[in-house]
C-alpha cells in the first residue's frame, strides 16, 4: 500500500491518496462493488460510534470484461462535526487490479486527486503491448 499526505495548496492541504496493486483478475461486477460499498460503511460507522457516512453515488462501467473501472464517493462526518469527503475506487486491467483511495476536506480537491492517481494506476494495469 502506498500513502500520499499531500500539503501543497493545489491538491487540498492535508489530503491524503492510497493505492495498492493486486495480481490476477477479478470479475466484480458494479452491483457487487455497490453492495461492498454499503458493507464498507456499516463497518466503518461501527468502528466509530458517532460517525455517519453518506454514500453519495457509484459509478462504473457496466461490462464485466476488463479494462473497467467502479469509484464510490462518500461523505464522512465524524461525533465532533468534521467532514471528509472521499472517493473511494477499484481498476482492472490486463497487468491485476487495484484499489485507490481519495480524501480530503474538500469535494471537489477529493474528486481532483483521485482522477491525478487513477490515471497513473490505469497506466500500470493496461496490457503490455509488444
Amino acid at each position: 500500500t502506498h500513502l500520499f499526505r499531500c500539503e501543497q495548496p493545489q491538491c487540498g492541504a492535508g489530503s491524503k491518496v492510497s493505492y495498492r496493486y493486486y495480481t490476477g483478475g477479478n470479475q466484480m461486477t458494479l452491483d457487487q462493488f455497490r453492495d461492498s460499498q454499503n458493507q464498507i460503511i456499516k463497518a466503518l460507522e461501527q468502528r466509530s460510534p458517532g460517525q455517519k457516512i453518506t454514500l453519495l453515488g457509484v459509478d462504473g462501467d457496466k461490462g464485466g470484461a476488463g479494462p473497467r473501472m467502479y469509484k464510490a464517493r462518500r461523505l464522512t462526518v465524524t461525533s465532533d462535526g468534521a467532514s471528509e469527503y472521499q472517493v473511494s475506487g477499484v481498476m482492472f486491467g490486463g497487468q491485476g487490479s487495484a484499489s485507490l483511495i481519495s480524501s480530503a476536506r474538500d469535494e471537489k480537491a477529493s474528486n481532483d486527486n483521485y482522477a491525478r492517481f487513477a490515471a497513473a494506476v490505469k497506466l500500470v494495469l493496461a496490457p503490455k503491448t509488444r
